[in-house]
């Protein structure tokens, strides 16, 4: 007898508190019940399809919906018979703002794609224009901006409206000393 796998994926981040969101969760164990719990009792449960999931060996899967928690880190655990495992979620306030971020390298000018914005539990990357707009509940955040080979200082924002930001990253040449720190 060979034992259930699970698996979980799609899981949004962050969640909107007090609201549902989706879940795929697969097994190698077709037609089996699926019970995702959290720390006070279930939550969902669910029954695993007979299809595998395209380009795997008999990963059956469904689609859960789950209750969000309060604001802040929520565990969940997922039971398919004996098999467990587990996914956290972050619960944020329903995002009623918008950022809107320009990002340049500070000496040239240049517009910088792919650089990571982060505010708390919100994120968002730039296109090739250095652009990126980010739903975001009201609130004050600490906004951090990642690339290879740049580097720009973290700064507070307080969101109460729309709001645009333009932000410039310092390219950090390979020869510089802290250039290993930012590779």
């Amino acid at each position: 007898m060979s034992e259930t796998s699970i698996a979980v994926w799609d899981v949004p981040m962050p969640v909107v508190a007090g609201e549902s969101f989706s879940i795929k969760v697969g097994a190698t164990a077709k037609g089996t019940m699926i019970e995702v719990s959290d720390g006070s009792g279930a939550v969902t449960s669910g029954s695993i399809g007979g299809t595998p999931w395209p380009g795997t060996d008999g990963l059956c899967w469904t689609e859960l919906q789950i209750p969000a928690a309060k604001i802040g880190v929520a565990r969940y655990t997922v039971q398919c018979g004996a098999a467990e495992t587990w996914f956290s979620v972050i619960a944020a306030g329903k995002p009623t703002c918008t950022l809107s971020v320009q990002v340049t390298e500070q000496d040239s000018k240049a517009a910088l794609d792919g650089v990571e914005i982060r505010l708390g539990p919100f994120h968002a990357r730039t296109d090739k224009a250095g652009h990126a707009k980010l739903p975001i509940a009201p609130g004050e955040y600490r906004l951090q901006l990642w690339r290879t080979a740049h580097i720009a200082q973290p700064m507070a924002i307080d969101i109460s409206k729309d709001t645009d930001v333009a932000l410039t990253m310092l390219h950090v040449p390979e020869e510089h000393p802290d250039a290993r720190w930012v590779r």
